[in-house]
C-alpha cells in the first residue's frame, strides 16, 4: 500500500476518526509533519533560540517512533531506509544543540559561583562564536526534509495494516511489549556510562509512541507517559552534563579555578542525576502494564 502525500494533509487537520492501522498511520505522521515545518521555520527565523531547534529534533525522534510504533506492519527494507535518513538528519542539528547545552549550563553554573561570572561569559561567547549554522547547512537539511516527507508519506505497510486492522488493538499490543522491555531492563547494571544513554533512547521511543497512540484516546499510559518522561528528563540530564564536560575541555579557557569549578559543578549534576535515575529504575520494575 502507497500512502499519498494528499491524504496525510487531510489527516494531518483532524482527529484520528479512522480506526484503521493505515489511516492512523497517515493521520499521526501528517500531524508531525506538519509541526517538524512550523519548527523549523521557527528556528530559521531565531537561530539563537534554543528551544527551537530542540523542538526540531524532537519532531525528527517523534518521526522515527512512528516508524518504531508501527515496526510490525512496516516493511522491512523501508524501515531500514526512513530510520537511518531520520537518524542523519538529527545529525545536522547536533552541534547547535550541544553548544546551546553548555551555554545554558554555563549560566546556571554561575547562578550557584557569581564570582565567575566574567570567565562565564567569555566561554559562552567563545561558544557563541561557532554554533550558528552556515547558510549552505539550511539548504542540505532543506533537501533532506523534502526527502523525509516524501519518504515518510510513501512508506509501504504491511497487508496486516489495511482493511480491519484496529489501530487500539494494534497500538495497546505494541506499546505493552515496549514497556515490558523497559521494565525487564530497568534492573540490569547500570555501571557503565552508555547503558544509561542507551535506555534513555528507549525510553524515548517508548514514551513518544505511548504519547502518540493517546492523542486522540486513553489506553491508560497515563502513569507510564509520567514515570517515562521523569526517567528521560534525568538521564538526559546527565547525558547533557558529560557532553558538557567534553565540550568544556576544547574551550581552552586559561583561568584553571574558574575550569575546575565548572567541571565540578557539572560532576555532582551527574552524581545526582544517577541517584536519581537509579530511584526512578526501581520504581519502573514495579510498575504494571498500561491498562493495568
Amino acid at each position: 500500500m502507497t500512502m499519498k502525500s494528499s491524504r496525510v494533509s487531510e489527516g494531518a487537520s483532524g482527529k484520528m476518526a479512522a480506526k484503521g492501522c493505515d489511516d492512523a498511520y497517515l493521520t499521526i505522521t501528517g500531524r508531525t509533519l506538519k509541526k517538524l515545518e512550523t519548527d523549523l521555520s521557527r528556528h530559521y527565523e531565531n537561530p539563537e533560540e534554543p528551544e527551537a531547534v530542540h523542538d526540531v529534533r524532537v519532531d525528527i525522534r517523534v518521526l522515527t517512533s512512528i516508524l518504531y510504533l508501527f515496526l510490525p506492519l512496516i516493511k522491512e527494507s523501508s524501515y531500514e531506509t526512513a530510520d537511518r535518513m531520520l537518524k542523519d538528519t538529527i545529525g545536522a542539528f547536533g552541534d547547535k544543540r550541544e553548544s546551546d547545552m553548555l551555554v545554558k549550563s554555563l549560566r546556571d553554573f554561575v547562578r550557584e559561583h557569581p564570582e565567575h561570572g566574567g570567565k562565564a561569559e567569555e566561554a559562552i561567547e567563545m561558544v557563541r562564536a561557532g554554533s550558528l549554522p552556515r547558510r549552505e547547512d539550511r539548504e542540505l537539511i532543506q533537501e533532506k526534509m523534502k526527502v523525509i516527507r516524501d519518504m515518510m508519506v510513501s512508506l509501504e505497510l504491511t497487508d496486516e495494516a489495511k482493511g480491519d486492522a484496529h489501530f487500539d488493538t494494534f497500538a495497546k499490543e505494541r506499546l505493552c511489549s515496549m514497556l515490558q522491555g523497559l521494565r525487564s531492563g530497568a534492573s540490569q547494571s547500570f555501571g557503565k556510562k552508555r547503558r544509561i544513554h542507551k535506555y534513555r533512547i528507549e525510553v524515548k521511543k517508548a514514551l513518544y509512541s505511548l504519547e502518540l497512540a493517546e492523542e486522540d484516546r486513553d489506553l491508560g499510559g497515563a502513569i507510564w507517559r509520567a514515570r517515562l518522561k521523569a526517567v528521560q528528563d534525568t538521564a538526559g540530564s546527565i547525558h547533557d552534563a558529560e557532553v558538557n564536560m567534553k565540550l568544556a575541555g576544547e574551550l581552552n579557557v586559561e583561568d584553571r579555578e574558574f575550569c575546575g569549578e565548572f567541571m565540578e559543578f557539572l560532576e555532582k549534576r551527574i552524581e545526582a542525576g544517577r541517584e536519581r535515575f537509579m530511584f526512578l529504575m526501581k520504581e519502573i520494575e514495579r510498575m504494571e502494564a498500561i491498562g493495568g
